[in-house]
């Protein structure tokens, strides 16, 4: 299955050029359009090829991950950038280099409002939260996600490893000066909503408005209570704003899961041996998404075949989902091509809840099989 791959990027990709790290924007600056500076760039190192001579040596330290993580033609990968002009030079040059040995592969280089490292207060205040937002963005849009947090600022490593335990997706990344690829499974993260959910509405507000003052958020919020929330805010002289870790809590709260998806014994062969062979095709993510809200699922029903049972509709891909739903649980019967099956896929599935439920048990919860 093709990866998306979500990678901060840092200023290494210049270490041929010999220059120091402090003239590097001066430099950039004087070969205006950047275009022009990040093509010098990459051809000080383009005649390196990916392989192990040369990718640590001579590699900047994303190609350097990439290249342990696997990347092929198929792969989707999100280059983050500091805002400055250096940091998004550097990113549009290691994207040169990806496209030029994976041709097929899709790059996209985007730079950080925010993320630099002259003003402590603006990089968290600012740089984190919008890095979090766009890789949470990336997360929600596309399957198989891995996080690599190994260019750029070490300070966005811890968040972006409690972006992946809260998100559930794997986060990779070259230590320091190894050569090994170190990897953090997903694990199962959870907080207690209960504790935050009594300030949900404030923190819309503070999100919505940007900030709101100590005044009122002193009004609000009791001593005690603020000591627990004190993580999920960023004080900036007599304004208080969501701090990164804070906009992960909210977008956790504002998604609670209405359902639990269960899948048939015949459901998760379908899944392993058939269905997630198929492009940009996560079913476990796509269950997952359909669970969280009622809406959700209504706009993922794609034809109701009655005795309780519908098939769901990811978008223009082809699989398709026979699932019915038992008090909390989101019971997944069959998973299906429609490729394969055709488009009358309704009427030669067939599935009596009743009459066939014992050939579909054991229905397992789908939290274990991602484990």
């Amino acid at each position: 299955m093709p990866k998306t791959i979500i990678c901060s990027v840092g200023t290494s990709a210049s270490k041929k050029l010999g220059i120091h790290p402090k003239h590097l924007n001066n430099w950039v600056k004087e070969r205006k359009p950047i275009d022009d500076a990040a093509n010098i760039m990459f051809n000080s190192f383009c005649k390196f090829k990916p392989n192990e001579e040369n990718i640590a040596a001579h590699l900047s330290a994303e190609i350097h991950s990439l290249f342990r993580i696997g990347i092929d033609n198929s792969d989707r990968v999100f280059l983050f950038t500091s805002e400055t002009e250096d940091g998004y030079c550097c990113g549009l040059a290691v994207q040169k280099y990806l496209e030029h040995y994976w041709p097929e592969i899709e790059v996209t280089t985007e730079y950080i409002n925010g993320l630099q490292v002259e003003n402590a207060q603006k990089f968290r205040n600012q740089g984190v939260v919008e890095y979090i937002k766009k890789a949470t963005e990336a997360i929600e849009n596309y399957g198989n996600v891995i996080l690599n947090p190994t260019g750029g600022y070490k300070a966005l490593v811890p968040y972006t490893v409690l972006l992946g335990m809260i998100k559930g997706v794997e986060c990779k990344y070259i230590f320091e000066q190894s050569t090994s690829l170190i990897g953090l499974p997903a694990l199962p993260v959870e907080f207690k909503q209960s504790q935050f959910e009594a300030y949900k509405e404030l923190f819309e507000k503070i999100d919505r408005d940007s900030s709101i003052s100590k005044k009122e958020w002193e009004n609000c919020v009791p001593y005690q209570a603020r000591l627990l929330l004190e993580p999920l805010i960023e004080q900036s002289g007599n304004e208080i704003t969501l701090s990164g870790v804070g906009f992960l809590f909210l977008d956790e709260m504002r998604k609670p899961s209405a359902l639990v998806p269960f899948l048939s014994r015949q459901a998760i062969d379908d899944c392993f041996d058939n269905v997630a062979q198929l492009d940009d095709c996560d079913p476990f993510r796509f269950l997952q998404r359909v669970s969280t809200s009622q809406e959700a699922f209504q706009q993922a029903e794609h034809i109701n075949v009655g005795n309780g049972l519908r098939w769901l509709k990811p978008g223009r891909t082809t699989d398709r989902y026979l699932v019915s739903i038992e008090g909390w649980r989101l019971l997944v019967w069959r998973v299906i091509r429609e490729d394969e099956k055709g488009k009358k896929y309704a009427n030669k599935v067939k599935v009596d809840p009743e009459g066939d439920r014992r050939q579909y048990l054991p229905f397992m919860r789908m939290e274990y099989l991602n484990q």
